[in-house]
């Protein structure tokens, strides 16, 4: 339970009352995290599609998703974007993911997802929000933390506490499972699990490339960002065709 508090106190806005820095039980706790926050985003978007119309109900959910996870991913994918596509050695990639100012790759990079995300988002009627959003943000979560299991931390750094060890196998499990079970009313989903973990790790190595055979916890962020918009709009084209 402490893994679990200190996972909602350090990537969400939730008053989780935990001091402690995250560790390996906290990181592996992010995939719950991820389908409270993306079940509570997706209830609230569909209470405001009963009220008001559908293009302020989507940036109602979206919104809800975004401060609920105090943005932390989304700051992460920005200052990856930032380096991890600038033509530099290594050394000055890291040296750029400390910069908190961000750039024209971020900039260009949060074109393409925003935009990739609401038009998914809209796509899928408001009424499955709340089970679309917790099996995606669970789901891209996972494929995030899986590679924690098999790629070194850089040294230093506010969450470096949470890469010492691996994290507990049992709990990431468990946030597996929970989140493909949200999407039970549509079997196929399964599928798009090991296809998440699966792109996950092949970004999380491409990160790595890029950085000395290292991730940081921006690369993380940034593997949820990338994923949680791919998976929506997967989810969106599998309802569009009738799955």
């Amino acid at each position: 339970m402490n893994a679990l508090r200190t996972a909602f106190a350090y990537f969400s806005i939730l008053p989780a009352r935990s001091a402690d820095a995250p560790g390996a039980g906290a990181l592996a706790a992010l995939p719950l995290v991820g389908v409270a926050l993306g079940a509570l985003a997706g209830a609230l978007g569909w209470l405001a599609s009963l009220i008001v119309p559908a293009p302020l109900a989507v940036v109602v959910a979206s919104g809800a998703a975004l401060v609920a996870s105090g943005a932390i991913h989304l700051d992460g994918f920005l200052d990856a974007a930032d380096a991890l596509f600038a033509s530099v050695p290594a050394e000055r990639r890291r040296e750029i993911l400390k910069d908190p100012h961000h750039g024209t790759f971020a900039l260009a990079g949060l074109a393409i997802v925003v935009p990739a995300w609401l038009a998914a988002l809209a796509a899928i009627p408001p009424a499955a929000w709340p089970w679309a959003f917790a099996f995606c943000a669970g789901t891209a979560r996972a494929g995030a933390v899986a590679n924690a299991f098999r790629l070194p931390y850089a040294p230093g750094g506010a969450s470096a506490h949470a890469f010492e060890r691996r994290p507990p196998p049992a709990l990431f499990a468990l946030g597996v499972l929970v989140s493909a079970a949200c999407g039970w009313l549509h079997p196929w989903l399964l599928v798009l699990v090991p296809a998440a973990a699966a792109f996950g790790l092949g970004l999380g190595s491409w990160c790595a490339r890029r950085l000395d055979g290292v991730l940081v916890g921006d690369c993380y962020g940034a593997i949820v960002v990338v994923l949680d918009a791919g998976l929506l709009a997967a989810v969106a084209t599998a309802l569009r065709w009738g799955f």
